[in-house]
């Protein structure tokens, strides 16, 4: 049975495409049960090269020894409710957010623009109230 989009803000990627302004790659790999906890699935959201190519560390994230390749997708990221705090990170140079998207998997955001969301809008049992969106490791507030 082949792979299929069931979400109306996302397709199948197709080479040669490109992204309009609004859209994004996008890679989900499905949590997994581990004890009494289920992980949340995480993705991995980008836009294309300036010479129209996949990135390199697009291409290989989620792709480790004999799993299969995931499905590259195309989201269009619009402003929407729902948005939720799921956890952080601390890395080399820079700190991270990690969200819970309103489409339910986990994507990462710059730990220092996001204290500016929560210093700035209410956040409800880790909800955070207003619209808002992706954009480029950071998420963005319709205003």
């Amino acid at each position: 049975m082949g792979f299929r989009v069931k979400n109306r803000n996302m397709k199948k990627y197709t080479e040669g495409y490109e992204l309009k302004e609004n859209e994004y790659l996008l890679k989900i790999r499905k949590g997994r049960e581990c004890y009494d906890m289920v992980e949340t699935d995480t993705s991995f959201m980008t836009k294309l090269n300036k010479d129209g190519s996949i990135p390199a560390a697009f291409k290989k994230w989620g792709h480790w020894g004999d799993k299969p390749e995931l499905p590259t997708l195309v989201i269009e990221e619009t402003f929407r409710s729902g948005w939720k705090l799921d956890d952080w990170r601390f890395g080399m140079s820079l700190n991270w957010a990690s969200l819970i998207h309103p489409e339910g998997f986990t994507v990462e955001v710059y730990l220092s623009e996001f204290l500016d969301i929560v210093k700035e809008n209410t956040i409800v049992n880790g909800e955070i109230k207003g619209k808002f969106k992706w954009e480029y490791s950071k998420l963005v507030k319709n205003v």
